[in-house]
């Protein structure tokens, strides 16, 4: 009996060390054998969903707008007003697999819509903006602006404004500015913008450099159309900004720092290369050559301030000359 039991304990612990382990073992390897096409990712500060998407799917560029947009799509929590640019720190999101199929489009815009299409850097004195709703916000460092934001500065206001497609936009004093268009699109880019009045700088970005695309600064007297370049304006504008001096308020002012641009209305077309600057009288008138010095566009030099009569005089001789 004593040998039927020890028997029976040997098959047991048998039992137990062979095919018990066997099953855990298999138990554990179970979930290997799913293929987990699922990938998350927790948003780090200094991330956007372009660096993201841009490293983790580097060979397939041509469809990054859509796998982007389907990514929002999955993932509403972790975008404010489900917005591409205004993803949310800490959140969790869901990606795509690598092997996930995405149909190629066509002329899809990684910003359309009410997404900000550029943001403040820089912002003294007085400045606010008027949406297409037309709710005012005042403008501080980090405010985003929209297409169809009317933005002003005041007597002492300044903005520095970065836009979507890198190009740097300093509105001085006493401005009035619309952002009418502004679409960053696999074809055919688009930037209009009207300076109703006031001066600015514009210093080109990616918009305005390949032949599809359509750049228009547009202004009362004229429009501004360029293929990458520096230049400055300064529109219905007797006030000088930042130490430059009072000019003849009538007309536009134009001065070409790199590239060239063309300058439109309706007398015609002109083309203006570095270095060159034109005033324009009327949305009629022909763009006049003259020479500018500091003071006009830039702070004016010592001594210079006291010479701005000479700016209203020419004023007057150009506007004579151009009847």
């Amino acid at each position: 009996m004593r040998i039927y039991r020890s028997l029976i304990s040997v098959l047991i612990c048998s039992l137990i060390t062979f095919y018990i382990p066997s099953v855990i073992q298999t138990a554990e390897a179970a979930p290997t054998t799913f293929k987990v096409k699922k990938r998350f990712l927790y948003i780090q500060p200094g991330q956007t969903i372009f660096s993201i998407v841009k490293v983790l799917y580097p060979d397939q560029k041509d469809k990054w707008p859509e796998i982007i947009r389907k990514i929002v799509k999955k993932n509403p929590h972790a975008f404010e007003n489900k917005q591409a640019t205004r993803i949310i720190v800490g959140q969790r999101i869901e990606l795509l697999s690598l092997s996930s199929k995405v149909k190629p489009v066509q002329a899809v815009a990684v910003y359309t819509g009410p997404e900000a299409v550029g943001q403040v850097m820089i912002s003294r004195g007085k400045t606010f903006s008027i949406s297409t709703k037309d709710k005012r916000h005042d403008l501080k460092v980090g405010s985003e602006i929209y297409v169809g934001d009317r933005l002003y500065t005041g007597m002492e206001g300044y903005l520095r404004l970065n836009m979507i497609d890198d190009a740097k936009i300093d509105l001085r004093c006493n401005s009035e500015m619309i952002i009418e268009d502004y679409r960053l699109l696999r074809a055919g880019n688009r930037s209009i913008i009207y300076l109703l009045k006031g001066s600015l700088r514009k210093i080109t970005g990616s918009i305005g450099k390949f032949a599809d695309d359509v750049y228009e600064m547009k202004t009362p007297m004229s429009t501004v159309g360029v293929r990458g370049t520096d230049y400055a304006l300064r529109v219905l504008q007797a006030y000088g900004c930042d130490g430059s001096v009072d000019v003849n308020s009538k007309g536009l002012f134009v001065k070409v720092n790199q590239g060239s641009i063309d300058l439109k209305n309706k007398s015609g077309s002109v083309a203006l290369n570095a270095g060159d600057a034109a005033h324009v009288t009327g949305d009629d008138k022909k763009p006049q050559p003259i020479q500018v010095g500091d003071g006009v566009f830039d702070a004016a030099k010592e001594g210079d301030e006291d010479s701005s009569w000479w700016w209203w005089l020419l004023g007057i001789i150009v506007i004579a000359a151009a009847a």
